[in-house]
């Protein structure tokens, strides 16, 4: 009899019995970790299989969001990073948050440039600034600091905020974010129309994230590299790069380089005297809809939409929104 009643029981609650261990959780967040930089596809991969995450202390807890936020960056998980923001700041008077609070503050000011909050994404990255605990922090947030200004349109404040990057990142000897720096300064000039300055910066980019192995960086500057060279129409140095770049982008799941490389490589194809198909302009359609931001789909009307004959709609101007949540207020307050 109980032996039948054990066996119910084992039946009953196979997580209990077969649940990972502390040590096991910190292991598998330690090696989600370690993905971040050149696999931020494998971090979110990894913290999948820690079952029940939200009933783990509340460190774990903690630290498990962190970790998925800062690879939801670089993927464009933007729901789950939404999802990870929530769960951090309703805790965030505990210790582990107020350790971590640039890195929290900083991927709140992403999110919400992203959703054009541009006034609050700046108030959020500036406190973030304030507490920095290193120079590389400063460097993240003066990046991100400058990608607020520039989505505003105020192309002189964001270069001069770039110059203070670099001075950062030359005098602490962080050569890693100089792929950031130089991407970011080659997406400015492809706005201001300065087609040769952009080419120059994306190489510079590609060349940094390379000597990093840094995949998600490789794939922003190697896209953004060879729109540069369609606008050109530079096919032979397009073809070079196309292989190596494709093969990265497809095996990265981040539907946004993926969206800005069909495009690309249709005005290729046109170029290399291919028809553009109903089929290919409804794809691209499509993936319209689902490039980064609207300074992206700009971009894209003014220099591929006309010339393949695919019907989309120019961006409206940015509204900037307001941001609202109960705990946004100590955002705004930025006193711990």
């Amino acid at each position: 009899m109980l032996r039948a009643m054990i066996g119910l029981w084992m039946m009953l609650f196979p997580a209990a019995l077969w649940a990972a261990t502390p040590s096991e959780v910190i292991d598998k967040l330690q090696e989600a970790e370690d993905y971040l930089t050149v696999d931020p596809a494998t971090t979110l991969v990894l913290l999948e299989q820690i079952d029940n995450a939200q009933q783990l202390p509340t460190s774990l807890f903690l630290r498990w969001h962190f970790i998925r936020m800062r690879a939801a960056v670089p993927t464009h998980q933007l729901a789950q990073m939404e999802y990870s923001l929530e769960a951090v700041f309703s805790h965030h008077s505990h210790p582990y948050f107020i350790e971590k609070l640039p890195t929290a503050l900083s991927a709140l000011g992403i999110w919400l440039r992203r959703h054009n909050y541009l006034n609050d994404a700046r108030q959020s990255l500036e406190c973030a600034y304030k507490y920095a605990q290193s120079e590389q922090q400063k460097l993240v947030l003066t990046n991100s600091l400058a990608l607020v200004s520039r989505q505003l349109g105020d192309y002189a404040k964001a270069r001069r905020l770039y110059g203070r990057a670099m001075n950062i990142a030359d005098k602490a000897g962080i050569t890693s974010k100089n792929g950031i720096i130089n991407n970011n300064l080659g997406i400015i000039a492809l706005e201001l129309g300065e087609v040769t300055e952009a080419e120059v910066q994306f190489r510079k980019a590609l060349a940094s994230y390379q000597e990093i192995d840094k995949r998600s960086g490789q794939i922003s500057a190697g896209v953004n590299l060879l729109f540069a060279f369609i606008i050109q129409e530079q096919l032979l140095n397009y073809q070079r790069l196309y292989g190596p770049t494709s093969r990265l982008t497809a095996s990265f799941p981040n539907e946004t380089k993926q969206a800005m490389l069909l495009w690309v490589n249709a005005r290729f194809m046109q170029l290399e005297g291919h028809p553009v198909s109903q089929q290919s302009k409804n794809s691209l359609k499509l993936a319209y809809t689902q490039l980064q931001d609207d300074n992206v789909r700009r971009l894209v009307f003014q220099h591929l939409a006309k010339p393949l004959g695919v019907d989309v709609n120019l961006p409206k101007p940015v509204v900037v929104r307001q941001f609202e949540r109960s705990w946004y207020d100590v955002v705004k307050a930025c006193d711990w």
